[in-house]
């Protein structure tokens, strides 16, 4: 029986010697001999029949290092298993030379799950944000549609040049009559009131007529670029050559149905009010958690594993570069962080990494668990979002083996209502700020 010495190195980093029996190294060690020798082929030997001692003297050091990996390979998982280790990692194996007739003895230094006692979770002081859908809300969201759906048509020939009309012009600028090459312009895109061309130029164009050519003159900035024009009157000889003016839609039940597909004005406000309610819900629901583990932390402090911390720190980075992919940005050209931007993720990612941990540990100290009938449930009702079957949206997780990562969701969500549950609840008015601290 191989006898097992931990030693705790920290609260999450244990030196764990094995040192098996030297009964099983010899019998180990002749097995290996034995397995060699029946395939081995020497000249002068069938098949088989190559002598024993000449096996050894010319495969010594490849059978003892295949010894020692087998016993290694045999007693590891089993040994920790026994002891009730669950490793994280590997950070370091040492081994002693194997010798026949004595014992084998390897030391690995492992990261394993710090053992929590979690306290103090259940009458949690919680405030949680309430927030209620105004007519406001509403109105200020479909503005914002408005503004999107808004189009651009040809303006009025009788009317002036205002504010806010996009413009293709002709503009000759001169100094003493002779021309200004760099502020010469044709067929040049303006949009009024953002002062592209030149700073506190547009308000000049106010009233012009399309077609009708206008002279205006404009003092240059003191700072302006080219030294010789700095505060100096230039005019300007300017053709509008087009002018379109933005239209925004008129609320109304056809504006509606150009939006998407809603019967009236009336079916389009219910489908904002359901949207932004569900925005909010997520938001109090985050900031919620947040106050949850950060309260249980305090509570129970302890060390997390560093290899679960780079691993978060991994996975940001990679869910960073996904969504920058997603965006058509080459990642080719963003090297990946270095050590000081890895550092400065640190804090988030252990954050997440204790988190997880204390939650998990909550849950089996409470014995929550997902049943099978709810992850069906929840199957059904995300497949039906994304209008999927079932069965279809089950074999994507399995293939892409994310069937475990979706129930351990689900429990955590149970984890989180449980805690909720049992917290003493203040309700709190809805803040931006508030919500926007939330992970």
């Amino acid at each position: 029986m191989t006898n097992i010495h931990i030693e705790d190195l920290s609260a999450v980093r244990k030196k764990v010697t094995f040192e098996v029996p030297q009964d099983r190294v010899t019998e180990t060690l002749e097995a290996q001999y034995k397995d060699l020798r029946k395939n081995a082929q020497i000249k002068g030997f069938r098949r088989g029949k190559v002598p024993m001692e000449i096996i050894k003297n010319l495969f010594k050091e490849q059978v003892y290092g295949d010894t020692a990996k087998k016993i290694i390979e045999e007693t590891f998982e089993l040994g920790l298993d026994e002891k009730k280790i669950k490793p994280i990692s590997v950070i370091n194996m040492d081994q002693e030379p194997l010798e026949p007739g004595k014992p084998f003895v390897y030391t690995v230094e492992i990261e394993s799950t710090p053992e929590l006692d979690v306290t103090g979770y259940k009458g949690l002081s919680l405030d949680k944000m309430v927030r209620e859908i105004t007519e406001s809300d509403i109105q200020e969201r479909l503005e914002l549609i408005r503004e999107r759906q808004a189009k651009m048509l040809p303006a009025d020939d009788s009317r002036g040049v205002q504010n806010g009309d996009h413009l293709v012009v002709d503009i000759e600028a001169t100094q003493d009559e002779e021309s200004i090459t760099s502020l010469t312009v044709k067929d040049y895109h303006l949009e009024m009131g953002r002062d592209f061309y030149l700073p506190d130029f547009d308000t000049k164009l106010i009233g012009l007529k399309i077609g009708e050519p206008n002279m205006i003159t404009h003092t240059l900035a003191e700072d302006f670029p080219r030294k010789e024009l700095a505060g100096k009157s230039i005019k300007f000889s300017i053709i509008v050559k087009e002018a379109k003016e933005r239209i925004i839609p008129e609320l109304s039940d056809e504006f509606a149905k150009e939006v998407g597909p809603y019967e009236n004005l009336d079916d389009l406000k219910k489908q904002i009010a359901d949207d932004l309610r569900e925005g909010y819900d997520i938001d109090i629901k985050e900031a919620l958690r947040k106050q949850i583990v950060e309260k249980i932390i305090e509570a129970n402090p302890f060390e997390a594993p560093d290899s679960l911390v780079e691993a978060r720190i991994d996975d940001i980075v990679m869910g960073a570069r996904q969504n920058l992919a997603r965006q058509g940005i080459d990642m080719k050209k963003f090297p990946l962080p270095d050590k000081a931007q890895r550092d400065s993720i640190k804090p988030k990612a252990l954050e997440q990494v204790k988190a997880a941990l204390i939650i998990q540990a909550i849950g089996e100290k409470e014995e929550i668990q997902v049943s099978a009938e709810e992850i069906d449930t929840e199957i059904e009702k995300r497949a039906k979002f994304l209008g999927w079957t079932p069965d279809f949206l089950r074999d994507q997780l399995e293939e892409n083996q994310r069937l475990q990562d979706f129930t351990t969701s689900l429990t955590e969500d149970k984890i989180y209502s449980f805690l909720e549950e049992n917290g003493v609840i203040t309700e709190v008015p809805y803040s931006d700020k508030n919500a926007g601290e939330t992970e």
